[in-house]
């Protein structure tokens, strides 16, 4: 039986979702949960922030993903090379504007990354250094939106920490999945044609795969060792 490409529900297996019942892409939510998911198998703690990337106001961007997945890469490049295992998903959006806007949830490890503030600096930066603007733009245009305030304008937290240890853990990723679950909305007004990507995940399958491989391997050697047999090179 194929699966559904929607659905209406306020939860999927057992997840709250944002809001009230709307329509949802399965893949998108199914994407997001799995995310969650993998990370908090691979990490024993989870950092999990939510930005909003924007492009100022009359500029004239190309009207595909490519200043998005350039940024990103950068994005992603930068943390890596810190050992915070950088992960997303993110959600192009546009409606009333010229330009798109993207919706983005960041998942690190927690044991190497801590708190939110510089998170959203590096993103300001590589954001600046693609759009070709100043930095000092970017910072006091809001171009990188910490997704902080409510739409009645209320301040509401963002950033979560998952610890995999905690006696509360299931509500800590229940209340992760519901705040991304935004991003896997189906939205009626959004003008984005067809044929360009709307939705967008990191590699988190192959990289966790890679490394369950590897923890396998070692631990075969280990015992391999231990009892004088002998295992081949990878």
């Amino acid at each position: 039986m194929p699966r559904k490409k929607t659905f209406v529900d306020n939860q999927f297996e057992g997840h709250p979702l944002c809001n009230v019942p709307r329509e949802f892409s399965y893949n998108y939510i199914r994407t997001i949960v799995d995310l969650v998911s993998t990370m908090t198998e691979r990490h024993s703690k989870v950092l999990v922030a939510r930005f909003d990337l924007r492009y100022p106001q009359g500029y004239e961007a190309d009207g595909t993903n490519r200043d998005f997945s350039a940024a990103m890469q950068a994005v992603c490049r930068d943390f890596s090379q810190k050992k915070y295992d950088p992960q997303y998903v993110a959600r192009r959006e546009q409606q009333s504007s010229c330009n798109p806007h993207y919706h983005v949830g960041l998942v690190l490890n927690g044991n190497k990354k801590r708190s939110i503030p510089d998170l959203r600096s590096t993103l300001e930066k590589h954001w600046a250094e693609q759009l070709q603007i100043p930095l000092s733009e970017v910072q006091e245009k809001a171009l990188v939106y910490p997704c902080n305030r409510a739409p009645d304008g209320s301040h509401r937290s963002n950033g979560r920490m998952i610890n995999r240890n905690s006696l509360d853990v299931w509500e800590q990723k229940k209340e992760t999945i519901r705040q991304l679950s935004y991003l896997g909305k189906v939205d009626e007004n959004d003008v984005t044609d067809s044929s360009i990507r709307k939705f967008f995940a990191s590699q988190f399958y192959k990289d966790y795969n890679r490394t369950m491989t590897l923890k396998r391997y070692w631990a075969e050697r280990r015992a391999n060792a231990s009892s004088g047999s002998f295992i081949g090179s990878m």
